[in-house]
């Protein structure tokens, strides 16, 4: 920063200097000084992850998103050099780096109808913009290092609480197809043994979990890691202590519906890891989905 103009700069390159303001910007949210606070980290993972919905996002909604005032937005947007989301957003535009201002087509009709308060429409938008992040997601160093540890490890325990516990049982029983060793654990031992005794090398822990946060889910990663046991977190833009608990953090955009915190973004990514898996293994997930089929005709829990 400088003197006569309190904007953040790298290189000696000022935003709106021309380059990729939208990679300058998240460079900035990533620094230290502004992950202090747990609010500066929310505030930080919610730009980062949604950089290219901010043409359409006010001080107000993103405050009501993360659950803080609209005063500490401004307070946050302050120390990134900018008055407020206004300027922001036309350095963006003026640096011609954020796709969000070239919709054109199909979308734009629905972009017309969320405005005029047509709530499908508004909901169908909102999903294909979190789904369209899921390519981000897969080319990140993060996915092949959680595709890697789910094939690698001697056994997998999936836990995950409350209104996301079932898609990650479906997650579990998916991937018990394509490895064996597989196992949901939901904690109602009190102890988690099974998974925290010691008692095997190379465990794995896929933990899922969501604003808001279980109560156990952070106690669990942290035991997990100091029993020797690698920890795999899938989580959303809201959660604050992610990277510190695991050993591997991937984060997913997070619901923004008006009604509801919808789970077709979590199981689409799920679904990805388990085609990713199949891919990788080939001939060997053939041979056991037969054996699979040939106990379940056996005990007859399917249809003929």
């Amino acid at each position: 920063m400088n003197a006569r103009d309190p904007r953040p700069s790298f290189g000696g390159r000022e935003f709106g200097e021309g380059g990729d303001v939208s990679k300058r910007i998240l460079k900035l949210v990533r620094s230290d000084d502004l992950r202090r606070s747990k609010s500066d980290r929310l505030i930080a993972h919610y730009i980062e992850r949604n950089i290219a919905e901010l043409p359409f996002e006010t001080a107000r909604s993103i405050a009501q998103r993360l659950q803080v005032s609209p005063m500490t937005i401004g307070r946050y947007l302050r120390r990134m050099g900018f008055d407020g989301l206004d300027e922001l957003k036309s350095e963006l535009r003026r640096g011609g780096s954020n796709p969000a201002w070239e919709v054109k087509g199909p979308v734009a009709s629905l972009e017309q109808d969320r405005k005029e308060g047509k709530l499908l429409a508004g909901l169908i938008q909102q999903q294909i913009d979190n789904l369209g992040q899921i390519y981000a997601i897969t080319s990140a160093p993060e996915w092949q290092q959680t595709i890697d540890a789910l094939i690698g490890a001697t056994e997998v325990y999936v836990a995950a609480y409350q209104n996301v516990r079932g898609i990650a049982q479906y997650f579990a029983s998916q991937l018990s197809y394509t490895r064996p060793r597989v196992q949901f654990v939901d904690g109602l031992n009190g102890t988690y043994a099974e998974l925290l005794d010691g008692s095997v090398e190379g465990r794995l822990l896929f933990l899922h979990d969501v604003r808001r946060f279980a109560a156990k889910a952070r106690p669990l990663a942290l035991e997990a890691r100091r029993a020797g046991v690698k920890v795999v977190l899938l989580t959303d833009e809201f959660c604050p202590w992610g990277p510190e608990v695991s050993d591997i953090c991937l984060i997913v955009p997070g619901s923004h519906g008006p009604l509801w915190d919808g789970a077709a973004t979590m199981t689409a990514v799920m679904d990805l890891m388990l085609s990713n898996i199949i891919v990788l293994k080939g001939d060997e997930v053939s041979e056991r989905v037969d054996t699979l089929t040939h106990l379940q005709d056996v005990f007859g829990d399917f249809e003929s």
